[in-house]
């Protein structure tokens, strides 16, 4: 397969829960297909939230199908994508992947031309560094940090706060389980 000269490139899109990380990306699929590019949306096995299907889904329900990888070695991962001809790659939920082999796929990808789009967790409920986010944000070509609106005196919010549901840094829910908060008054649960 011919592949275009055009060098590749990294977006990363990092934000809090509710803060439009997904949402952006079904719109972006929407624009970059209208376009005529070929889009290849990719999420991770775990993200099994809205009934487990094979689609990105955003807390507003807005959502558009997906290929679910997990498991796989990278190589076989970038070889599935470069075959679909696919010239625009989604990651969606990339601290769910395991942080080695998505910072790879994603780097070899842009090797091969293709723009890669990835959007993950910056922080999780501790207000640590979550999964390859920070990672691919180092190494990105593009930036873009999105902010929710803080649950309990409306400002902006950057962190993710967990309300219920255990001590494990990767627990997937939604607004069952976590809500968004500002930075006074993020609350680390324990």
């Amino acid at each position: 397969m011919k592949r275009s000269k055009k060098k590749g490139k990294l977006t990363v899109i990092a934000g809090p829960m509710f803060s439009g990380k997904t949402g952006k990306l079904v719109a972006m699929v929407e624009v970059f297909t209208r376009m005529g590019y070929k889009v290849l949306t990719v999420k991770p096995s775990i993200d099994n939230r809205y009934g487990a299907k094979s689609e990105i889904h955003s807390h507003d329900n807005k959502r558009s199908k997906a290929i679910i990888v997990d498991g796989q070695k990278p190589a076989t991962i970038v070889e599935s994508i470069l075959s679909s001809g696919a010239n625009k790659v989604i990651l969606d939920e990339v601290q769910f992947f395991d942080k080695r082999k998505i910072i790879d796929v994603a780097l070899k990808l842009k090797a091969a031309g293709i723009h890669v789009i990835a959007a993950g967790l910056l922080y999780d409920y501790q207000r640590k560094p979550f999964g390859a986010t920070p990672d691919l944000l180092g190494l990105a070509d593009e930036r873009l940090e999105l902010f929710a609106i803080c649950q309990r005196c409306g400002s902006l919010a950057r962190h993710t706060e967990r309300l219920k549901g255990g001590k494990g840094q990767v627990v997937v829910g939604a607004a069952d389980k976590y809500i968004a908060v500002c930075e006074s008054d993020h609350k680390i649960y324990r």
